[in-house]
């Protein structure tokens, strides 16, 4: 592997790792979404960094279709190649998705959230609708076995026009219940299509591909993307605090909001001392990153249940607890699993 390359694939795994982080902070704050008074300033703090950290699912798959790309474009796919890959997704995504769903569900049936049958639990696992974060491995695996499209079209379509396009798609996609509501109809789980998020995984197949010319871009810009996101950040604050706490009337700039931070945490990371301390960690947070997203939902369920059942009932409490188990018990876990399969392969 060259040494661009190396560079490229680091910067991409901390991306990971923060994200992994960022993903946590989102589903531990949900609850104070929830929970805290509309018009409140607790209920801002809480939403700022909540909904400033929604980029993440985005930057995950911006990030799986630079990784994609880079690995297949210089040579060509073959149906043995593709096979491949296809099964090197169902034992690294699906099965363990598939696992943990089962998981879940086992707990969600002990607890009395389930009726407990064959077909509600591949209903589930089916549309990744049994926890709030399974929509992403629905989404991510339509984008897996559409490889040879992918493929096709970096190398056919220019860069422009495939962008202009999946721009299109995405927040055509994003306003695609509004426009079916008018018409009095409506369609559960669009969030589930690929093509609502098409948009930045083409934006990672492009930037994949023109890996070098990214990078050279981001050296040298990198820093005013700080300030332009901090003009888009602040004019949103100002649209949170006058009450509008979501962005459903502002898709296409969510869309550019969303872009300009993976371009930022791209540049950040570009930037992280190879081999230092932050390097080091953030690396160990990647590995541990799709183990921990899928089970940290579990844990922050048991933990908010146990508090309920200990009488707790501050938010600020609760959230505190929550937070608690989900930065610790889950990487614990991945530790103990690390350690498990190192014992089996040496016996």
């Amino acid at each position: 592997m060259e040494q661009g390359e190396e560079k490229r694939l680091a910067a991409l795994d901390r991306m990971n790792g923060v994200a992994c982080l960022l993903v946590i902070l989102i589903h531990v704050l949900s609850l104070g979404i929830s929970g805290l008074q509309a018009d409140s300033w607790q209920l801002f703090v809480v939403f700022m960094p909540w909904r400033l950290s929604s980029f993440v699912v985005p930057l995950f798959l911006f990030t799986g279709a630079v990784k994609q790309v880079m690995h297949f474009s210089e040579k060509p796919l073959t149906l043995a190649a593709y096979a491949s890959y296809l099964k090197g997704r169902f034992f690294r995504v699906l099965l363990p998705y598939m696992m943990w769903v089962a998981v879940y569900y086992a707990y969600c049936y002990r607890i009395g959230f389930v009726k407990g049958s064959v077909e509600e639990f591949l209903g589930y696992l089916r549309l990744g609708n049994l926890s709030s974060h399974f929509y992403y491995i629905i989404i991510v695996l339509q984008f897996y076995l559409l490889l040879p499209l992918w493929m096709w079209m970096v190398k056919r379509i220019p860069a422009y026009a495939a962008l202009c396009g999946a721009a299109l798609v995405t927040i055509f996609m994003l306003s695609f219940l509004g426009l079916l509501h008018l018409f009095g109809a409506s369609m559960a789980y669009v969030d589930r299509l690929f093509l609502s998020y098409l948009f930045f995984w083409v934006l990672g197949l492009y930037a994949g591909k023109h890996a070098a010319a990214v990078l050279d871009g981001l050296s040298k810009k990198g820093r005013v993307l700080p300030a332009v996101l901090l003009l888009i950040c602040a004019g949103m604050a100002y649209v949170s605090h006058r009450g509008i706490l979501y962005w459903s009337n502002f898709d296409a700039v969510k869309l550019v909001a969303d872009t300009l931070a993976i371009g930022l945490l791209l540049s950040c990371c570009l930037r992280v001392e190879a081999q230092g301390r932050l390097d080091r960690l953030l690396g160990r947070i990647h590995e541990a990153s799709f183990s921990v997203y899928l089970s940290h939902c579990l844990f922050m369920l048991m933990a908010t249940r146990q508090m309920e059942r200990w009488g707790v009932e501050s938010t600020a409490v609760l959230l505190l607890g929550r937070m608690l188990v989900c930065y610790t018990v889950p990487f614990a876990l991945y530790a103990l699993e690390k350690q498990c399969r190192r014992a089996l392969r040496r016996g």
